[in-house]
């Protein structure tokens, strides 16, 4: 099968800007004929010109509608023949002659160049144009071709650069994502939507988490819009209940919805995206295994065709902030307890302080202990208090440590600070936002 022509490739504009339009012109000029380039349906891809004198009644010609029939036995005739063609014309004029000659670009026809006579003088000019057009016709062809063939190639190399600079971008995005997901800063990730937005060239980004006080119902998290958020944005987004219907809910769950010029019906355009909506991609936030919302991805401007690498990248970018929200939930709940371990440390009379164990500074100290010392050391090397006790010479025997589990030690030892000695227990944990410290707590020895 013979290659298609692409009619967004070869088209008026095409043929003026390599100028195939002033060769045919000119062609006509010389000859002093009325002269049109018509594609296979009959659309003018060449202006006519030609003489003044019947210029206007050569226009009428390509225009009415009467002569449609004309035109395409002519096509077929040439298209068969591959030859140009010499005919009579019944336009009201006895001395009316016409000419066509097939344009083919790799084989195909593409358009067929006429050339018409109105009188007895016009006519044999024509008839000994012939010969010199069908030559011409068929040197056009060849000329059109290698013109179409760089041009698809101009245009493939630019193909090929864009996806290159849409690989590049996403994938600097999304390292950007592991960067904020390995920090815990999730706010990071939302501030990556512009990036998000202006490489996949949406309107709007929104963010869904399921209700769980409210079976049915979808509550908004965050969202982004290429104008900026705005009061009009978010109510359009606060939705009373999920409005997709349970087929959509599943289909996102198990999988995706994506929606474009493809595969838009009237149903969904009217009825689940309230007739706004020209695009989308939908796709399930999972975390620990489970749905725990969606991401969507909105255009509304313009009619689009998803490209594979902007779904798989919508589909990475959901993952990533699924990431980020898991990780969220691990730091709320952790910051949660640390709070409630505060306030219980803020209430024992023993003495208690935290820090950290990349390089000893106290990050807590409860009251009791701050009373005991008269300072408050937050902030301050903890290693004057009670040496790291993790190895090297600082480490006591077998006998004076006495390991417990992994994860706690006890073991007495004199304390300066203090002026005695005193049973140390120290535990390893996560603190604030999952840092890793060491809970000290110290117990006069009786």
């Amino acid at each position: 099968m013979k290659e298609s022509i692409r009619s967004n490739q070869i088209s008026k504009d095409f043929l003026m800007k390599n100028h195939v339009d002033e060769i045919v012109n000119s062609f006509a000029a010389v000859s002093e004929l009325y002269s049109v380039v018509v594609d296979i349906n009959g659309h003018i891809l060449i202006e006519p010109t030609g003489p003044s004198t019947y210029l206007g009644e050569f226009h009428e010609i390509m225009l009415n509608p009467r002569y449609k029939k004309v035109y395409v036995d002519t096509v077929n005739c040439i298209v068969d023949s591959k030859q140009a063609m010499y005919s009579e014309i019944d336009d009201g004029n006895p001395d009316s002659r016409f000419a066509a000659a097939p344009i083919f670009v790799k084989g195909t026809f593409y358009a067929a160049w006429i050339l018409y006579a109105h009188n007895k003088t016009q006519n044999k000019k024509l008839f000994k144009a012939f010969d010199h057009m069908s030559l011409t016709a068929r040197a056009l062809s060849e000329v059109i071709t290698r013109l179409y063939e760089n041009s698809i190639i101009t245009v493939e190399e630019e193909d090929i650069k864009t996806e290159y600079e849409f690989e590049h971008s996403s994938k600097e995005i999304m390292s950007k994502a592991l960067d904020a997901i390995y920090s815990g800063d999730r706010e990071s990730i939302f501030r990556l939507y512009d990036r998000v937005g202006e490489l996949l060239d949406v309107d709007y980004m929104v963010y869904y988490a399921i209700d769980t006080d409210r079976p049915g119902f979808m509550k908004l998290v965050d969202y982004w819009a290429k104008g900026g958020k705005s009061k009009e944005a978010e109510a359009a987004f606060s939705w009373d209940s999920d409005h997709y219907d349970i087929d959509i809910q599943n289909q996102i769950k198990r999988d995706c919805l994506i929606v474009d010029k493809t595969n838009m019906t009237n149903r969904l355009r009217v009825e689940v995206f309230r007739g706004n909506v020209k695009a989308i991609m939908v796709f399930p936030v999972i975390i620990k295994d489970e749905y725990q919302g969606r991401m969507i991805f909105i255009e509304n401007t313009k009619e689009r065709v998803w490209s594979d690498k902007e779904k798989t990248f919508g589909r990475e970018i959901t993952s990533m902030i699924a990431r980020a929200t898991a990780i969220q939930k691990r730091l709320y709940r952790g910051n949660k307890n640390i709070k409630l371990f505060t306030e219980l440390f803020d209430l024992l009379p023993e003495y208690i302080f935290v820090r950290r164990r990349i390089d000893g500074s106290i990050v807590y100290m409860n009251p009791a202990l701050k009373n005991k010392l008269g300072a408050d050391m937050v902030g301050q090397n903890s290693y004057r208090l009670v040496p790291d006790m993790r190895g090297g010479l600082e480490k006591l025997s077998a006998t004076q440590a006495i390991p417990v589990r992994m994860d706690k030690e006890v073991f007495t030892r004199y304390i300066d600070m203090l002026g005695g000695n005193y049973k140390v227990a120290e535990y390893n944990m996560r603190w604030k936002d999952l840092e890793k410290v060491e809970i000290l707590i110290l117990m006069p020895e009786v």
